[in-house]
């Protein structure tokens, strides 16, 4: 009996053990998000298989994501997913569901260049589990309110001291785990903690890190593919991010200062190809600007970031560079081409803006401005205090970087709206002790032709307040002038202003569907033109221009005035054969019975060149306008007839002529200034020659 007593125990304790429930140790966290993918990790103390619900609400996880392999570190990646759409999820096991509720949900970033508005979470030095980091994490929660953080980014030491896997949970997965992880997306970039400050892990990467995260380093959420986990590229909307690595060594050789190396030779490549995207944010732990816990002028990886490689990013027009290290708050104004020590800093020529960027009414505040054309300018910022707080060096703050505070720590939010954003760090104490903007491509002048009648709209450049001169308040604004009109848009601190000139032209007595021209061997011009609608139409007029800017008349035609079907109309130029230019410029003024008129679209004709058996030359030229010497360098004799036009057309000299040699023509009134055309005819040939008169 006690042996078949203790055989029952002990079928018992291995029926408990086979169909025991693993327990949630990590996450769930969120990551290598794209517009139609995710990948959704956990940890569990035991090994069982993983299973992820999901659907459009809490109450229908309708989709159903499995892997069989009996696994404590879970990673399952749902995919077919629609972009920008929010999906609840719950994760678990084919047997158990460890965590799904209404506080469990994503959603997917939007298909790249993607226009909305975009919240982007910014941590860094955050991982030692302190009061600071659960103050920061709870005032950047508290920040953003029901608005939903679209994905979350990290600076570098994640996990202090050594970014051991204890130190990444307890400092980093619990701290987080209630809210930003399972929400929000995350992209990290690793630090020297992360790589426990350790020489040969910089060569082999054999650090938690790179297990605990999973990196979209095949180009999968956008960019460049780069092969590798330490560094890589995604996009979220009209946002381009690039996450470094600062510490460690690609082929045990080269590191992020090295410009020829693999990291850099990556980026190049990474930043080509997104050139047209409308924001870039590069970001990684070591800043090339601080005099925070670290210094940027003592320091040597920093004062090589600076003096090696900032300016391929600037060169690049990377708006906003993101970095931690310094456990304190440091940000620059609009910047380009400072790479020298602290003192070398010269503010006329390194800042691109004298304002402070904060756009809030305060005194020399006004949003920094780019436009894409040049793309000019960087925004560098240090960000470190999201858990490690305190340090100042000599000097402190650096001169680059004026806005600094060492005594509160605090985190960033990046809001993102078409062409404008804007950057907010927030303090361990709720308070928003720094911001400013950037504008793109604002402050515009717009011409616009309108007709008579019709009404066009009218949208500022620039998102925000609005005081249009005619009164309205909203951003868009539709007009109906009758006659020419400037309309102004200002923001309420007077920043930015649109100005759109509305030039109003009146109704078309026709509609004209065509209108061309062509010069026959003798340069005599055909001028045809087709209308499909004419009311109340008198005439057209040609008009002829040498330069395209000085039009003078050279015939009429009468209209057809009233008509619904289509007419056609045919003109000559016959004096377009005295070819005084390679090609005449044409138009129609298109005059209705009340005298109105429009201007049709400007044709040009080419004329052929007609070639001489002769040839001569003039002097003196310049000319004083009372005569001039022909002399006759080719051919044996000149028998026919010397015809000059001013530029625009009119014939004021003509004589008939026969000599050989040289041969004086003194004119009977003296030729004002000017270009003068002097054509010469015989025996079917023509030579045009030019003649300056002062």
């Amino acid at each position: 009996m006690v042996c078949s007593y203790t055989l029952l125990i002990s079928c018992i304790l291995n029926s408990f053990t086979a169909f025991s429930i693993p327990s949630l140790i990590r996450g769930p966290y969120l990551q290598s998000a794209t517009s139609v993918s995710i990948v959704i990790r956990w940890r569990t103390d035991e090994a069982s298989n993983s299973q992820v619900k999901f659907g459009s609400s809490a109450a229908n996880l309708n989709k159903v994501v499995d892997d069989v392999t009996p696994v404590t570190e879970h990673e399952v990646k749902l995919t077919g997913l629609n972009p920008k759409t929010r999906y609840y999820y719950s994760i678990g096991s084919s047997s158990t569901v460890l965590q799904g509720n209404s506080e469990n949900y994503f959603e997917t970033p939007p298909l790249p260049g993607a226009i909305g508005k975009y919240r982007i979470g910014v941590i860094g030095d955050c991982g030692n589990n302190s009061v600071n980091q659960l103050n920061v994490r709870d005032q950047v929660g508290n920040y953003l309110g029901a608005n939903y953080m679209n994905a979350w980014i990290l600076l570098g030491d994640n996990a202090y001291s050594f970014g051991t896997d204890p130190e990444y949970q307890s400092n980093f997965f619990n701290v987080y785990k209630d809210g930003f992880l399972k929400k929000s997306p995350l992209y990290p970039a690793p630090g020297n903690h992360d790589y426990a400050d350790n020489s040969d892990h910089q060569n082999d990467h054999n650090i938690p890190y790179y297990d605990v995260f999973t990196i979209p380093k095949q180009g999968e959420a956008g960019g460049v593919a780069s092969g590798t986990e330490a560094y890589y590229s995604f996009d979220y909307g009209n946002i381009h991010f690039l996450s470094l690595d600062s510490y460690g060594k690609e082929d045990n050789a080269t590191r992020l200062y090295d410009t020829l190396g693999k990291q850099v030779t990556w980026i190049k490549q990474d930043l080509a190809a997104n050139a047209n995207k409308d924001w870039i944010v590069a970001y990684w732990h070591h800043p090339p600007y601080s005099k925070g816990s670290h210094d940027s002028d003592t320091e040597s990886s920093m004062l090589k970031i600076r003096t090696d490689f900032i300016r391929i990013l600037e060169r690049n027009g990377v708006d906003l560079i993101l970095c931690g290290h310094s456990h304190d708050y440091e940000r620059s104004k609009l910047m380009q081409g400072h790479y020298g020590l602290e003192n070398s800093l010269d503010p006329s020529v390194h800042n691109l803006s004298s304002s402070s960027g904060m756009y809030d009414g305060s005194l020399n505040s006004c949003p920094y401005e780019k436009k894409s054309a040049k793309n000019r300018g960087t925004v560098y910022v240090v960000s470190g205090s999201a858990g490690q707080l305190g340090g100042m060096k000599a000097n402190y703050p650096h001169d680059a970087l004026p806005f600094s505070n060492a005594t509160h720590g605090g985190g960033m939010v990046l809001e993102v709206e078409g062409n404008r954003l804007d950057a907010k760090w927030i303090g361990a104490d709720g308070v928003i002790r720094d911001k400013f903007t950037l504008e793109k491509d604002v402050s515009r002048k717009t011409n616009i032709d309108l007709t008579s009648g019709n009404s066009v709209t009218l949208n500022s450049s620039f998102i925000g307040t609005y005081k249009w001169n005619m009164g309205a308040t909203s951003r868009s604004i539709v007009v109906s002038p009758t006659v020419d009109t400037d309309y102004i848009v200002k923001d309420n601190f007077e920043c930015l202003s649109d100005t759109f000139h509305v030039k109003v032209s009146p109704v078309l007595p026709v509609k004209l569907i065509s209108f061309d021209g062509v010069a026959d061997d003798a340069n005599q011009v055909t001028l045809k033109w087709v209308t499909s609608f004419e009311q109340n139409a008198s005439q057209f007029v040609i008009e002829r221009s040498t330069d395209s800017i000085t039009f003078v008349e050279i015939s009429k035609i009468p209209a057809q005035g009233n008509s619904q079907g289509t007419s056609s109309y045919a003109a000559i130029d016959s004096t377009a054969g005295n070819q005084h230019s390679e090609k005449y410029y044409y138009r129609l003024k298109q005059i209705d019975q009340d005298g109105t008129y429009i201007y049709s679209k400007m044709i040009v004709v080419k004329l052929h060149s007609l070639s001489a058996n002769f040839d001569l030359s003039l002097v003196p030229n310049p000319s004083g306008g009372s005569e001039v010497t022909l002399k006759l360098t080719r051919g044996s004799m000149f028998d026919g007839k010397v015809t000059v036009y001013n530029l625009t057309g009119n014939q004021v000299f003509e004589k008939e002529l026969t000599f050989s040699n040289t041969r004086k023509i003194t004119f009977p009134r003296r030729l004002q200034a000017g270009i003068y055309l002097f054509r010469f005819t015989s025996g079917g040939n023509v030579l045009t020659k030019k003649v300056v008169v002062q």
